[in-house]
């Protein structure tokens, strides 16, 4: 169980996705000197390369063009200052003109790691004015889904050098993007496992499997911002809870592990997961099989008292209740099915077990 009190989730909903949205984030995609991690970012399109094979629809929303613009112009900077230039002050760079050097520099390392893997990738930049328009949403929209029919990766990102910002940062970025194409996940990689309940540094913080808002709301400590990009784990909070609200689900992970998509569409329990109907899996208090046997038997007393009117309003609400939580019962009877075939029940014990389609229509026929 999950601390906050709630429970871990049974991931099944993870089989029907087909549609996913990747967030790489400044911190994975660079290591701490700021030079590009490029261990991790060929193990991420070693994965997305294995989903395009699956067939899975795979964008990528990546940050990191700023900073490689930055160590870019720092060295030609460096190149082109005298020994006296470099006894004065050094202004800052303007972040513009890093973005500007720096998306040359991150999509022609993607699209020479995809090369060697046989996929093809595709660079969409997007601005906060573009977004703002309808038609614009639209015409991008139908460009990626050309893209994607044709098995072609789109990488995209803010075009932060014409920018005026929109977008706090790429998580929000991604979350509308998200919501726009219709996705049926959204993963934002970070350079830690997941959503801590303080920093992760400190030893008493401990991983949110499933963020639930009203447990979890108020009772976390962020820790700072990354070190690098502009958001850090509030801005991905911030943008996953608006993605799920809006029923694309979100999981926050590490984008240090070699294979954290994959065990993340495998339904492996990793990093954090941020869903519409999180609330309706808080742990309630663990009751006895004699309890609830004795309860049952007190209520079936109680029901023969009533009047036969009485007792078929209550059937019927009963009847009304299992029809309109349909779907919760089906995801919370596949969490009891797997469970059950882990603990080596029996097949038949399993089958009645097995709730089939249309199941609570017959109960309610009933």
């Amino acid at each position: 169980m999950m601390n906050g009190g709630a429970a871990e989730t049974p991931r099944t909903f993870v089989k029907e996705v087909k549609r996913i949205v990747i967030k790489v984030g400044t911190a994975v995609v660079t290591r701490g000197d700021g030079r590009l991690a490029l261990g991790r970012l060929g193990a991420l399109c070693e994965q997305i390369k294995e989903l395009n094979y699956q067939h899975y629809e795979v964008i990528v929303v990546t940050s990191g063009a700023v900073g490689l613009g930055r160590q870019r112009l720092k060295y030609r900077q460096l190149v082109n200052s005298s020994f006296a230039d470099l006894q004065k002050p050094q202004d800052g760079l303007d972040g513009k003109a890093c973005a500007a050097v720096g998306q040359n520099c991150i999509m022609a390392l993607y699209d020479t790691l995809f090369s060697q893997l046989d996929v093809t990738s595709a660079q969409l930049l997007v601005t906060d004015s573009d977004f703002r328009d309808k038609e614009f949403r639209k015409q991008l929209k139908h460009t990626i889904e050309s893209l994607m029919s044709l098995r072609v990766v789109p990488i995209i990102n803010e075009n932060d050098a014409d920018s005026s910002g929109i977008f706090w940062d790429n998580d929000s970025l991604a979350a509308l993007l998200a919501l726009e194409l219709n996705a049926d996940l959204l993963v934002l990689l970070s350079d830690v496992e997941g959503l801590y309940s303080g920093p992760p540094s400190d030893p008493e913080s401990k991983l949110i499997r499933t963020y639930i808002e009203r447990v979890h709301l108020g009772g976390i400590t962020f820790g700072d911002k990354s070190r690098l990009g502009r958001g850090g784990m509030t801005a991905k909070v911030k943008a996953a809870v608006m993605a799920a609200k809006a029923g694309v689900p979100v999981i926050i992970t590490s984008g240090f592990d070699p294979e954290s998509i994959l065990k993340v569409l495998q339904g492996d329990d990793v990093g954090t997961l941020f869903h519409r109907d999180a609330h309706l899996w808080v742990k309630t208090k663990e009751t006895g099989a004699r309890d609830m046997a004795v309860a049952a038997r007190e209520c079936s007393r109680r029901l023969q008292a009533l009047s036969s009117e009485d007792r078929k309003k209550i059937l019927l609400d009963i009847a009304n209740a299992l029809e309109a939580n349909e779907k919760v019962i089906k995801v919370e009877n596949e969490a009891d099915v797997a469970a059950a075939e882990q603990a080596g029940m029996e097949k038949s014990l399993i089958a009645r077990l097995a709730l089939k389609p249309g199941k609570a229509r017959q109960c309610c026929a009933a």
